[in-house]
């Protein structure tokens, strides 16, 4: 019997298959972008070993496009022509079973399901990561820290994939608030592989939460060679590093980071990497930088995506583009599908709860605040603020929803609303210059003119330390720039 790399059964698996989905794993966890093609090899090798369509139905399905999980559909279907996976053991009918759930809309369960496989194979490190990634777009920080949490002790530093184990935990931890042991748990995955993507990326947003801008920049690009390119996660930490630069008003590099490796023309036209794309001109355009043709053509990638409602976190992004545009017509388009869907959608699916109760509001707050209706949007933003942790994504992304708000409140002259808010995102984030500087355009609005002369004077300081602290290397460049990986 074939074994994978914790020594579990690859069930159908001959030597060849056994040893192409191994290489596969490792190239899965590690965001290789060569692990499409070996999960293809090990396929055609051994057209009745599960595993590997298992893992390719699951990377369709990482894409949150109605068009992937389709082709994840054809792939388990395509397995069902090979093999009963009634007669497969528990822990292919487990990923079965969940990847059913996933293409089904309901990530919840499919989290639940590989939750349940953790309980019985807790060095399954495909139910592992997968159920990780589940939590993460459902929106469960809870379960993103505390499902590895009740694996983590069956674990080894001997044992692959060990520091796979260690960096998913740091995730969950920063996402729950734990920064500085995310920071130490993200560091122990980096000992084992300095190449772990996601453990960097988990280290980083610990700095970014902090507001520990120079460290998070000295970080990056001293270990720039691990991460800037050769992997299909390169583009998402490029825009961390973005969204660093924008907050200390380095426009020009973190525009230079969006033109080469965020989005341009080669890169892959995925939902993946449009939403970072959004995300960081939308935050550039609440600032009132200009950032030229980018928003119109990337609205137009968005355009070509199919339209179907499938992961409204999309299509919350994709109002961003086609405001920022100025196409107002096609933003209230995606509005009217997500309510006809909410209409006649099914209620059994994450997606039309997370909705009603986020995804619609705050599209139409979105609307509403390119349409310069303020008031309107301040009231649709302050009410789904509250839910939008079930929408998914990560604290930093959901940031966008707090930074709407905050300037709709400066926008309609909220001041009293303007001065908490800021207040809010001081008293948690002392060291960002950004919410020093939104202090002090809500202080204004009070005519408390000393004060927000204060706030600036904050912000200015702030500023001025990270370009102390770094290096004009650090703090301008880094690595060249590598485009994003074609899908």
């Amino acid at each position: 019997m074939e074994l994978d790399q914790q020594g579990l059964a690859l069930t159908g698996a001959t030597n060849n298959g056994a040893e192409l989905f191994r290489s596969a794993l490792d190239e899965l966890v590690y965001f290789k972008s060569s692990v499409l093609s070996t999960l293809d090899k090990a396929i055609a090798e051994d057209p009745g070993f599960a595993l590997p369509y298992f893992a390719r139905a699951y990377l369709d399905l990482f894409m949150t496009e109605p068009k992937f999980a389709k082709h994840a559909k054809l792939t388990i279907d395509e397995l069902k022509s090979k093999v009963d996976i009634n007669k497969l053991p528990s822990r292919e009918r487990h990923h079965a079973a969940a990847i059913e759930a996933w293409i089904e809309g309901d990530l919840r369960k499919s989290a639940r399901i590989l939750d349940q496989l953790g309980l019985d194979e807790p060095r399954d490190i495909l139910a592992l990561r997968i159920g990780h990634e589940l939590d993460f777009f459902s929106g469960n920080k809870r379960s993103l820290r505390d499902r590895v949490a009740r694996q983590l002790s069956a674990w080894t530093p001997s044992d692959a994939h060990y520091g796979i184990v260690q960096g998913c935990y740091a995730f969950g931890l920063e996402e729950n608030g734990q920064y500085e042991r995310a920071q130490e748990h993200g560091l122990i995955a980096l000992s084992v592989r300095p190449d772990d993507v996601w453990a960097l990326h988990a280290v980083t947003h610990s700095f970014e939460m902090r507001g520990a801008i120079a460290d998070g920049l000295r970080f990056m690009s001293d270990r720039s060679n691990d991460w800037a390119e050769g992997n299909l996660f390169s583009a998402h930490n490029w825009w961390h590093k973005a969204l660093f630069n924008t907050d200390i008003g380095d426009y020009a590099t973190a525009f230079k980071i969006y033109d080469e490796a965020i989005f341009n023309q080669d890169s892959p036209k995925i939902a993946l990497v449009l939403l970072d794309a959004s995300s960081l001109l939308w935050r550039l355009h609440l600032l009132g930088v200009p950032v030229a043709d980018r928003f119109a053509k990337l609205a137009a990638a968005w355009e070509a995506l199919e339209p179907d409602p499938f992961y409204v976190f999309n299509d919350v992004h994709a109002v961003m583009a086609y405001i920022g545009s100025g196409r107002i017509a096609d933003a209230r388009a995606v509005v009217s599908r997500l309510e006809r869907y909410v209409t006649s959608g099914r209620q059994d699916s994450n997606n039309y709860h997370n909705t009603i109760r986020v995804g619609l509001p705050l599209a139409k707050a979105l609307v509403a605040f390119g349409e310069e209706r303020y008031g309107t949007a301040l009231e649709l933003l302050y009410g789904v603020r509250e839910n939008a942790i079930e929408f998914g994504g990560s604290e930093a992304q959901r940031d966008a929803i707090d930074r709407t708000l905050l300037e709709a409140a400066i926008r309609s002259g909220r001041a009293n609303l303007a001065n908490a808010l800021a207040s809010e995102r001081i008293n948690l984030n002392p060291h960002n210059p950004y919410n020093w500087s939104k202090m002090a355009e809500a202080l204004r609005l009070s005519n408390a003119v000393e004060r927000a002369r204060e706030s600036d004077t904050r912000s200015q300081a702030l500023k001025a330390e990270v370009f102390q602290a770094v290096t004009p290397g650090h703090a301008q460049s880094g690595a060249p720039i590598g485009s994003p990986l074609q899908h």
